[in-house]
């Protein structure tokens, strides 16, 4: 009999990240025979956009969902607020459909899915997704000189340390975090390892007509022959922005008719605060916006993509999505070493360039490197198939699933 799935999730599934990285994993699942009933906090506005689309995808698969409000304030308390309100509405799922395995995506998902296997005993899966106690203070969002998160930090550590103790399954993002956890903690669970992966359908560039890739480049101003770096998604606290504009600046230099593309949802000033600091002409800054359905082809038109980020100790558990929808999408990435897996992904299969840090003259090294290399779309985008693929993604935790 097929087992029954309550998962949990912080992010909602009207998000874009829900759209991209939690609905097509959990409709594969579905499709394999797991009934699947899902928990999630959804933002008010998103939701009111996005929730028809999102009940017509899941009519026609063995999918329930349930969902509660996000909101963050006030602070703190609206936190525990919404934990409550989870859990209210995971237990009225027990009582109609009892589950057998809690898969809960990250920490306070998997706070929530601790109790509940105490509860009712069922398998417990903690997706990390990355350190997220870790990240709020990288982040700068928790200060540990002041008081209140300093014990908060304290808190929730002592619970990530009792998830990874208790879980059943653990499940990572990369290899890289996977090996830090069983180095350090006392974890018996079966680990499994699955990178942000990506509908390879979806991202296709062989779908695309040329006529549309040239009117697209043209309606942004990008000339023909333009070379055409693109970052996309979001611009949170992680992500480099100022060396991103520093290396397009280098870029700039070796190729004079470079162009930077940012397909971000970020308020636009942010990029051009960084813009204006290096100096950087705005007609070779080409900024907007889109939605899930229309991101490859502003992929498509790209020569190159790009993220720098953020790497302290969390950086070992990054998997940035954007990776796989370049790399599937047949565009090579420049990318900062330390990023979870992506030296070996990128650079020790030739599906970009690292830099090993912001010198000018490793950017320099970087942009001459990027610029030279004969990148073959095709041998990219198989390449990243293997890695990363949506099915494969989907098979990997219907193995997990089944050792449960």
């Amino acid at each position: 009999m097929p087992k029954k799935i309550l998962f949990i999730s912080y992010d909602g599934l009207t998000d874009p990240l829900g759209q991209s990285q939690i609905l097509p994993y959990l409709i594969g699942l579905a499709n394999k025979g797991y009934e699947i009933q899902i928990i999630s906090a959804e933002k008010e506005e998103r939701f009111q956009a996005h929730e028809i689309e999102i009940r017509e995808k899941i009519k026609n698969v063995n999918i329930h969902w349930a969902y509660t409000h996000y909101t963050n304030r006030p602070p703190l308390l609206s936190t525990f607020l919404l934990i409550n309100r989870i859990k209210k509405l995971a237990h009225n799922f027990y009582s109609i459909n009892h589950f057998d395995i809690v898969h809960s995506r990250s920490l306070i998902p998997a706070m929530i899915g601790l109790s509940l296997k105490r509860k009712y005993k069922s398998k417990l899966i903690f997706d990390i997704r990355g350190f997220w106690v870790d990240e709020r203070v990288e982040g700068g969002l928790w200060n540990l000189k002041k008081p209140v998160y300093k014990l908060l930090y304290r808190f929730f550590k002592l619970k990530e340390k009792q998830l990874f103790e208790f879980a059943d399954g653990i499940v990572s993002l990369t290899k890289n975090a996977q090996n830090y956890i069983q180095d350090n903690y006392k974890t018996k669970a079966q680990f499994a390892v699955i990178p942000c992966s990506v509908d390879s359908s979806h991202f296709d560039y062989s779908t695309i007509p040329i006529e549309s890739k040239k009117q697209l480049r043209a309606s942004l101003g990008i000339e023909e022959s333009d070379f055409v770096l693109v970052y996309v998604g979001s611009l949170g606290t992680r992500y480099l922005l100022n060396e991103m504009i520093r290396f397009f600046k280098v870029l700039k230099n070796q190729r004079e008719n470079a162009k930077m593309l940012f397909v971000s949802n970020s308020p636009k000033e942010l990029i051009l605060k960084e813009v204006e600091i290096e100096k950087v002409d705005i007609e070779d800054i080409i900024i907007t916006s889109s939605n899930y359905q229309e991101i490859p082809n502003y992929i498509n038109i790209a020569d190159a993509g790009i993220f720098f980020i953020y790497t302290g100790f969390t950086g070992k558990a990054v998997s940035p999505t954007k990776q796989s929808e370049l790399l599937v999408m047949g565009i090579p990435i420049v990318a900062n070493k330390g990023v979870g897996d992506s030296e070996a992904i990128l650079q020790d299969q030739d599906l970009g360039v690292m830099l090993a840090d912001f010198e000018e003259n490793s950017m320099t090294a970087a942009a001459k490197q990027l610029l030279q290399t004969d990148y073959n779309k095709e041998y990219i985008r198989s390449k990243a198939k293997e890695l990363f693929a949506l099915d494969k993604a989907v098979e990997t935790y219907s193995q997990l699933y089944t050792k449960l």
